[in-house]
């Protein structure tokens, strides 16, 4: 007889989890939300007291005296001894050098009506020259870019820019790559280097020039330096994670076995292994160079930032998209070249290859010499036939484009950006400028020692009381409540197609020609189009720093999704877990660290855009910036708004930056 089965009692019910204030209060991300809450109350009740507001015709005592360095700068250039021994020499020589290269291609010579090489001769040259270093594809692709550029009527404009960054590109990577180059090689000067880095990544364009253009005057030559602060950095990063990467390879070890010295492992070892990234440098920096010598038309350089400049200030669309295109058409094609460059760099050849390669160039240098033969005794190869031009029928399709898509969808230009404006933004802004400044002052830095920690807090601190004592308190707070406003769009487009991105081939392939474009345009061309459909706003510099930040966002959010360990994917799917559920509860967690880091980059990336915005009616500081280039009397409220910058820069990127890494 066998033994009763013996029932097992039911389990007792689990018991219920008692709601508590503690359970609630236990996370940051809830004491952050009280800060708000608390902030968002005193600030309604004390609104308009102690909000530090300064008229635009106003100064500070900080930017009276700045008013009166920069006069006393202006007035000593010619006595002081390090403007006659190091400044003026400096400015002096490389004017020189930028204006030989403009002769050639860019500017007549005395009593001549062309430079010395026509606009056939510079699309040969350019197409030899690409040809040499990738393949014919692309060399057809770079003169037919070019030729375009002409057949917009704006030839002079661009080889004034072509030429201006051909220069700034020679003297960036004669100064970047031995320092990177040094710092590849050196712990102790990458240390060093640093913090200079990481402050000119996250410095605002438009920062550089006031200062530089006070030091240097504007022109030539304060233009090309600010480029060349611009995309030094760039330089050094990319040469010195080239030669770094190569640390601990087998190549290394046998050349120091075989006795090599230091020199002839770098000569014939590091650089060559090293060569792909270093190309692409060569390219990152390239396209900084043509970003900015394209805003530097703010300090009088030449080149097709004039017109969009004047197209700006006028709000002619027509001739702006003209000269916006020609600048898309000429980054794409030193995009292309130099990206060729780097697939060319891996690119091995038969013995037959080698030959045919070798007739091919040796008949695309003759055509090409031919081109520049002809250019100097034929007109029409000389200057652009204007029979070929095309620029007025452009520019009217673009004023006709705009106005039947500013009237068809007034609901999106008009409605839309009135009801982010007036329910958004402006709540937004009147917390930030109408609270009091201390109290702004206390709920911000509490949110950044919550966030990132002590260090972060004392920093937060003092950097924003340093922007009260320059005195623009309430003109940082507007600039401070639109890059706020741009991040979040940003970031929900940016994670929105960055998941799609991470979790789909096919939308990456789709998305790759718009990201691509997207981070190869300078953000100044963004502006002309934004400003056509939505007017001098403040929401068209939020439109702006969207456009600009959002592909960078796009692919970090992108990357972090991807990297995301396809077996906890697998196992969430075998669970029955729905697409929705896997993005919201095992990719976006697991990928936090790249979510900060997008955050991180989205918000400097903004910030550099948005303060350019003061050009279509952003205001805040950026416009301070551009009224004190224009008005001496106001060239210290210039600098001072420039520095206010940077502060609010650093603040925001300390405490993205410190979340990312608390997230890892």
């Amino acid at each position: 007889m066998s033994a009763p089965v013996l029932e097992e009692a039911p389990a007792p019910p689990a018991p219920r989890e008692r709601w508590s204030l503690h359970r609630v209060f236990s996370s940051k991300a809830s004491w952050v939300l009280v800060v708000l809450a608390v902030w968002i109350i005193l600030g309604s009740i004390l609104s308009g007291i102690h909000t530090l507001t300064l008229a635009t015709a106003a100064q500070s005592p900080f930017t009276s005296w700045l008013t009166e360095v920069a006069s006393a700068i202006r007035g000593n250039r010619t006595e002081s001894v390090a403007f006659v021994y190091f400044f003026n020499p400096v400015r002096g020589g490389i004017e020189g050098f930028i204006e030989v290269i403009r002769s050639v291609i860019a500017v007549p010579g005395a009593g001549d009506v062309i430079p010395v090489i026509g606009w056939l001769g510079v699309i040969a040259i350019v197409g030899f020259v690409v040809f040499a270093t990738s393949n014919w594809r692309t060399s057809l692709l770079c003169m037919a870019l070019l030729f375009a550029c002409g057949a917009l009527g704006v030839w002079s404009d661009t080889m004034d820019t072509l030429a201006m960054t051909l220069g700034s590109v020679a003297l960036s990577l004669a100064i970047g790559l031995p320092l990177g180059i040094w710092a590849g090689l050196s712990d102790r000067a990458l240390a060093v280097m640093r913090p200079a880095l990481d402050l000119a990544q996250i410095l605002p364009t438009l920062v550089y020039l006031a200062p530089l253009a006070l030091v240097f005057l504007i022109g030539v030559a304060s233009a090309t330096i600010a480029t060349m602060v611009y995309s030094i950095p760039i330089c050094v990063r990319l040469t010195s994670h080239a030669i770094r990467e190569l640390r601990g390879s087998g190549a290394l070890e046998a050349a120091r076995s075989m006795g090599s010295t230091r020199w002839q492992m770098l000569r014939k070892v590091e650089l060559p292994m090293a060569k792909r990234t270093i190309i692409l440098g060569v390219n990152q920096t390239t396209l900084a160079a043509l970003s900015f010598v394209v805003i530097a038309a703010l300090i009088a350089a030449p080149g097709l930032g004039k017109p969009i400049v004047t197209a700006l200030t006028i709000r002619n669309v027509g001739d702006g998209v003209v000269a916006g295109l020609a600048v898309v058409f000429l980054a794409i094609m030193l995009d292309r070249a130099t990206t060729a460059a780097v697939v060319r760099s891996d690119t091995i050849l038969s013995d037959e290859g080698r030959v045919r390669r070798r007739i091919a160039l040796a008949v695309a240098a003759v055509a090409a010499v031919a081109a520049i033969i002809l250019s100097r005794q034929v007109l029409w190869a000389a200057v652009f036939p204007p029979a070929l031009v095309i620029g007025e029928p452009v520019g009217a399709a673009a004023d006709a484009a705009t106005e039947w898509f500013t009237s068809t969808f007034s609901w999106l230009t008009t409605g839309v950006a009135e009801f982010l404006t007036v329910w958004v933004l402006n709540p937004l802004e009147s917390l930030l400028v109408n609270s009091p400044w201390w109290l702004t002052v206390v709920a911000i830095s509490l949110i950044g020692l919550l966030i990132g920690g002590r260090v972060v807090g004392v920093v937060t601190v003092v950097l924003l009381t340093a922007i009260v004592v320059i005195g623009l308190w309430s003109d940082a707070m507007a600039t401070f409540a639109q890059v706020l406003m741009a991040t979040a769009f940003t970031m929900i487009v940016g994670v929105v197609l960055g998941v799609l991105a991470g979790r789909s081939a096919k939308v990456e392939r789709a998305l790759k020609p718009i990201l691509d474009a997207g981070q190869t345009l300078p953000a100044f061309v963004y502006l002309v189009p934004v400003l056509a459909l939505f007017g001098p706003t403040r929401f068209a510099a939020i439109v702006c720093g969207v456009f600009y930040a959002a592909p960078v966002v796009v692919r970090v959010v992108a990357d972090g999704v991807r990297g995301v360990s396809s077996d906890m994917v697998e196992s969430a799917t075998a669970q029955g877990s729905s697409s929705w559920q896997i993005i919201r509860k095992v990719q976006l967690p697991a990928s936090s660290k790249s979510l900060m880091l997008a955050v991180n980059q989205g918000l400097i990336f903004v910030l550099a855009v948005v303060v350019i915005g003061g050009l279509v009616g952003g205001g805040g500081l950026g416009y301070l910036v551009l009224v004190g280039q224009s008005k001496p009397e106001l060239a210290g409220k210039g600098l001072a708004a420039g520095l206010a910058i940077v502060l609010l820069g650093v603040v925001l990127d300390r405490i993205a930056q410190s979340s990312a890494r608390r997230r890892s």
